[in-house]
């Protein structure tokens, strides 16, 4: 069995089950992760869905295990997932695919259990580059093409550029938030080589930059209604990604749920707007933010370099 730890004390495994080794030695590549030590707070077991006689493109055969009533389901084009009411094992349910990109998109989904737990638990999976210095993480958030990955890419050496796509930020057992990388399952190709991206990683988080596009460098404040609002928003756009199929209540509960533990990071880390230009030194203003801190002196300094 596979494993990793997050900063919010949860363990989980990962088990393959028949004719899904590999399928499971790949995914614990990506994710950086080696054989689980202990035992796991939450389990994904793998099984292989089989589809039912005369039906190869319709319904499929319940997972190994799956028998009996009480199952909740939920489904997506790549993945079925089976899970008991209070039990710590989740059944992922993968459909039999010798294409690499519907294997991939199984992969992304196979982490909706770790989503939704972390959600539930305080946190929040985000659409977002995690990049950090000297052990302080730094999230930045902006919608597709404002230039996230062009950002990472020119960050200087001191700067450890840990994923430019996804992040899971957590609620670290000692107060504040921790942040996770995520797989940029774009970037992942069947000859991606070596690239992974290690899920055990985490930082504390810092600070959170906002990026929006300009012709000069600037840092201003981010009020926290504001940062509520967008931090939610690149949570729903990971769920968004994952396809899994949701009632409407479900839906309901998730977006409240993504609202409410936005305010919380909003209300503890400090955010700002980085207004990026593509030739600036972006990152020496990052670093000045960083070493002041949210002050009232630097809010008072940008104001009044805003009048000038």
């Amino acid at each position: 069995m596979y494993g990793f730890r997050l900063a919010d004390s949860q363990t989980w495994g990962i088990q393959p089950g028949k004719d899904t080794g590999e399928w499971a030695d790949e995914f614990a590549r990506l994710l950086g992760l080696g054989p689980l030590q202990g035992l796991p707070d939450e389990t994904i077991r793998l099984e292989r869905l089989q589809p039912l006689s005369g039906q190869e493109d319709g319904g499929c055969r319940a997972p190994h295990g799956c028998a009996g009533e009480g199952w909740q389901v939920r489904t997506s084009p790549f993945i079925e997932l089976w899970r008991q009411p209070f039990l710590r094992e989740i059944i992922c349910g993968l459909h039999d695919t010798q294409d690499f990109l519907q294997v991939k998109e199984q992969m992304r989904c196979a982490l909706f259990p770790v989503y939704d737990l972390t959600l539930r638990r305080g946190g929040l999976p985000l659409h977002c580059a995690l990049v950090e210095q000297g052990g302080r993480g730094v999230l930045l958030v902006g919608r597709s093409g404002v230039g996230k990955s062009t950002a990472c890419r020119r960050l200087p050496p001191r700067w450890d550029v840990l994923g430019d796509d996804l992040a899971l930020a957590v609620r670290r057992s000692g107060g504040g938030f921790a942040v996770h990388p995520l797989p940029t399952w774009s970037a992942v190709g069947e000859a991606s080589g070596e690239k992974t991206w290690d899920i055990q990683r985490g930082v504390c988080l810092s600070a959170v930059f906002f990026l929006t596009q300009a012709a000069e460098d600037e840092i201003l404040p981010a009020g926290k209604a504001m940062a509520t609002v967008i931090l939610a928003d690149a949570a729903m756009t990971i769920f968004q990604s994952v396809r899994m199929k949701e009632r409407s209540v479900e839906r309901k509960l998730l977006g409240g749920s993504a609202f409410a533990n936005a305010a919380a990071i909003a209300n503890t880390v400090p955010s700002y707007i980085l207004r990026l230009s593509l030739t600036g030194r972006f990152w020496e203003k990052i670093e000045a933010v960083l070493e002041k801190g949210d002050s009232p002196h630097f809010r008072y300094e940008t104001r009044e370099q805003k009048t000038v």
